[in-house]
């Protein structure tokens, strides 16, 4: 067996930056609305369940146990040893392993990986650059072994006891012994492949295998089974669970189908499930229904009960309103300070909020509304061709942009009516990556697909070169301050970040900031001094530039999960970041910035 050394991730810390700020956190606000996207049995009927960047430990009841919030990012993947004494949970770039009983952490490290899962030695498994590669946890969170099993792989799903695993590459799926390296069952691929769903039965003597475009059932020494339909069978936002060793059900957002395990026909009609978020089964014969929360779930009523909704790492709403409160949430906004709830109207399908001059903005679906001094109006109900998802408003609140991909609006709240409405084929743009009102709320600036930000005038529809940026590089995001100088994000061609700052007037930068870790999004303070910036670093995410000099003042971290939520309060002495504090409990963070 080959040796690998990977990267540990280890905590950094924040900045050394000499500061002339200082952010204090001043409160860390937690709101319900984790998303859960992975489970795991346990014995005695509990659970062990992904929420947002936490690993959290359920009870029969779904309270909470134990959990563990020391990743950074959501969590992708969750495995259970054998033994039952050991869990390890995989994000975009790292994994982590905590002894159960304890709580202790026994190891981590930085890996680009999909999926994490146990040998029946309790040994941790993932993939790495084509191979499946086994660490004992005991000589080194950075040691690796390549298990003897080819290379050339991409996707991997150990079986719940460790002894078997499912390997997949473009071309084939292998069922294979661990300990040996020999293959049981295998399948030539007939399509591309997007992803691995692999579901083992009850007893572990068969197993579904999703690609995205294919679907068969893998038995050791038969040939594959193909699933009816498999095409259907997608692996994501879905799930398969057993009912048994010789039924399983397929649920794809809010329908189920159920399969004979054994000829991969379908059995009966599609049905409907409460939760768009997936089932799973527990090791009692117990099932878990996620999505937003867990609840407990019925197979035979398809029917759930007791949905408790945890703690979420983040929120991606929200706002500070004349009244002096912060106010955050995932799918509502409450007050920072006493949890009540602001009133915008309906929440749901809430797709962004933008907050200024007393006026708070929804775009819910296709509608905009706009609420001022607890008066909620609907402006207009929008076309879904253009595929709006975002909406920014002028400082004093009276203009807001509502954009997509293909097209944007142009609001007014004095008047109820829609200004102006143009599609990116309109504007001889492939499509828009961002789109914000100037100051004055006559004209909007553009971020297109390609080429130089674009200035569109609202009255004559007059579409002009607002600035250009360095040969060979592309903005992805712009913010503007109340006297009109702007902040654009870009990408060099070497896929290095940047922030221009341009004045007022001017079509070339005067500043240019580097971001090493990548703009998530950015904020001016109300009197435009400073810029504050969400990164997509580790230690110090959030980071503060004077906008005058460009000289980097502060920096915060590390953070649970970074969002693009950033509010400034009205006196630019406090600051809402969409993310709790990295090993807390928390899903916002409200800091004092100190001059």
């Amino acid at each position: 067996m080959r040796l690998l050394t990977l990267m540990l991730a280890g905590s950094l810390a924040v900045s050394g930056v000499a500061s002339a700020l200082t952010l204090q956190p001043a409160r860390v606000v937690t709101v319900p609305g984790a998303d859960t996207d992975a489970a795991w049995p346990l014995t005695g009927g509990r659970w062990v369940v992904s929420a947002d960047n936490a690993v959290m430990v359920l009870w029969p009841d779904l309270k909470v146990q134990r959990a563990w919030h020391t990743l950074q990012g959501s969590v992708r993947a969750l495995a259970v040893s054998p033994q039952g004494t050991r869990v390890a949970a995989m994000t975009r770039d790292r994994w982590a392993v905590w002894d159960l009983a304890t709580g202790a952490e026994l190891g981590r490290g930085l890996i680009y990986a999909d999926n994490v899962g146990f040998d029946e030695a309790g040994n941790l498994l993932v993939m790495y650059d084509g191979a499946l590669l086994r660490n004992t946890l005991t000589a080194g969170p950075e040691r690796f072994e390549a298990l003897d099993v080819g290379t050339t792989w991409e996707y991997f799903a150990a079986s719940p006891d460790g002894t078997q695993a499912v390997l997949m590459n473009a071309d084939i799926a292998q069922l294979v012994r661990l300990s040996d390296g020999e293959v049981l069952a295998e399948a030539t691929l007939s399509d591309d492949t997007d992803g691995l769903g692999a579901t083992f039965s009850p007893d572990g003597q068969a197993v579904v295998v999703r690609t995205g475009n294919e679907a068969f059932i893998l038995r050791a020494g038969e040939d594959a089974t193909d699933i009816e339909d498999g095409s259907d069978l997608g692996t994501a936002t879905s799930s398969v669970y057993f009912t048994g060793n010789d039924r399983f059900v397929y649920v794809g957002g809010v329908r189920g189908q159920t399969y004979d395990a054994l000829t991969g026909e379908t059995v009966g009609e599609r049905f409907s499930v409460p939760s768009s978020g997936g089932v799973a089964r527990g090791l009692n014969g117990t099932y878990l229904a996620l999505g937003r929360g867990v609840a407990r779930f019925n197979p035979a009523t398809r029917t759930e009960q007791n949905r408790t909704v945890l703690v979420s790492s983040n929120t991606w709403l929200g706002a500070f309103l004349p009244d002096g409160k912060f106010y955050a949430g995932v799918n509502d906004l409450r007050a920072v300070q006493d949890g009540t709830r602001l009133n915008v109207g309906p929440l749901d399908d809430l797709l962004d909020l933008a907050a200024s001059g007393g006026r708070v903005w929804t775009l819910n679906g296709l509608t905009v509304r706009v609420t001022e001094n607890g008066r909620i109006r609907s402006l207009a109900t929008l076309d879904e061709d253009a595929e709006y998802d975002t909406i920014a408003a002028t400082p004093d609140g009276t203009v807001a942009v509502a954009s997509g991909y293909y097209g944007l609006a142009v609001l007014s709240a004095r008047t109820g009516r829609v200004l102006s409405r143009v599609s990116s084929d309109e504007l001889d743009m492939e499509d828009i990556h961002a789109a914000i009102p100037t100051p004055d709320g006559r004209a909007v600036l553009i971020v297109p697909h390609e080429g130089h930000t674009m200035r569109y005038d609202v009255a004559t529809g007059r579409l002009t070169t607002a600035f250009r940026l360095p040969g060979g590089v592309g903005a992805t995001t712009l913010q503007a301050t109340p006297s009109g100088t702007l902040a654009v994000g870009y990408t060099t061609e070497d896929d290095e970040e940047s922030v221009a700052l341009i004045r007022p007037g001017a079509t070339t930068p005067y500043r240019s900031l580097p971001v090493p870790d990548g703009v998530q999004s950015m904020r001016f303070s109300p009197d435009g001094k400073l810029l504050a910036v969400l990164t997509y670093g580790e230690g110090a995410a959030l980071r503060i530039y004077d906008t005058v000099s460009g000289a980097l003042l502060t920096s915060g971290g590390p953070l649970n999960s970074t969002t693009d939520l950033l509010v400034w309060s009205s006196t630019s002495r406090q600051l809402l970041v969409g993310s709790g504090v990295l090993g807390k409990p928390g899903s916002a963070t409200v800091y004092n910035v100190l001059r």
